[in-house]
């Protein structure tokens, strides 16, 4: 069993002055966090593998090539694999944790 307390995480990225962390790789799956902050840039890009997002905390905003979406705290948010997307307009502190499945990087784009 593996246990991690995301605020934690997030806490040590401000420290270190970081965007993300991985913190669990298997075959089926990895886990992230990642952290922005106003002014941080997040460029359009896709994944080959199937990504769920939990914002934990602060809000932005969610562009697709086919919509814009706000996200908050406590939302999900599926995107199959291969789609365009990126988040803007961060507000103080967003973190989201992400679940790759596969593992990112383990398919070819």
């Amino acid at each position: 069993m593996n246990q991690i307390n995301v605020a934690d995480v997030a806490d040590q990225l401000a420290e270190d002055g970081e965007m993300e962390t991985e913190l669990m790789r298997e075959v089926s799956f990895s886990l992230q966090v990642m952290r922005f902050e106003p002014g941080d840039e997040d460029p359009m890009h896709a994944h080959a593998e199937e990504e769920i997002y939990l914002v934990n905390t602060g809000e932005a905003t969610l562009v697709t090539e086919d919509e814009s979406v706000e996200v908050a705290s406590g939302d999900v948010i599926h995107l199959g694999s291969g789609t365009d997307h990126q988040f803007t307009d961060f507000d103080d502190e967003f973190t989201v944790t992400v679940i790759y499945a596969p593992a990112e990087g383990s398919q070819a784009v």
